[in-house]
C-alpha cells in the first residue's frame, strides 16, 4: 500500500512539472485542428482521457468508491463514440471552444451512461 502511495505521489509530482498547455486540448482547437498530425494528436489525446476517465472509474469503485459514470459491461468504448457523444453533449449545452475536452467527455459520459440509483456509482 504505501508502494502504491508512493507511486501515485511520483505520478502527481510529474504532472505538476509538465506545462499546462502541453496537457491541456480545448474544444475548440480539437474542432477546428490547424493540420493532419494535429487531428491525429488529438484523437489519440482523446483516447488517452477516455483510457484514464474509464480507469479511474474502475479504481474508485472496486475501492468502495463512487463511480462516475456506469457504461454497460457488454460495451467497448471507442474513441469515436467517445468523440461523438462528447461532441454532440457540446453542441446541445453549446459549450464554449475554450472549455477543456476532457471536462466535457467527463459529463459526457456521466450523461449518457449514468449509474443506476439501485448500484452505489
Amino acid at each position: 500500500m504505501a508502494m502504491n502511495r508512493w507511486i501515485v505521489s511520483a505520478y502527481l509530482l510529474a504532472l505538476a512539472a509538465t506545462p499546462v498547455a502541453a496537457s491541456d486540448v480545448r474544444l475548440e482547437s480539437y474542432r477546428n485542428p490547424k493540420n493532419e498530425s494535429l487531428r491525429n494528436f488529438n484523437q489519440l489525446y482523446l483516447d488517452g482521457v477516455k483510457g484514464g476517465l474509464m480507469a479511474y472509474n474502475a479504481f474508485a469503485k472496486s475501492h468502495g468508491g463512487q463511480s462516475a459514470f456506469c457504461i454497460p459491461a457488454n460495451l467497448a468504448l471507442t474513441v469515436e463514440q467517445a468523440e461523438e457523444i462528447m461532441l454532440r453533449r457540446a453542441d446541445k449545452t453549446a459549450a464554449k471552444g475554450d472549455m477543456l475536452v476532457s471536462i466535457l467527455l467527463l459529463a459526457s459520459l456521466r450523461e449518457t451512461y449514468p449509474c443506476d440509483k439501485s448500484e452505489p456509482r
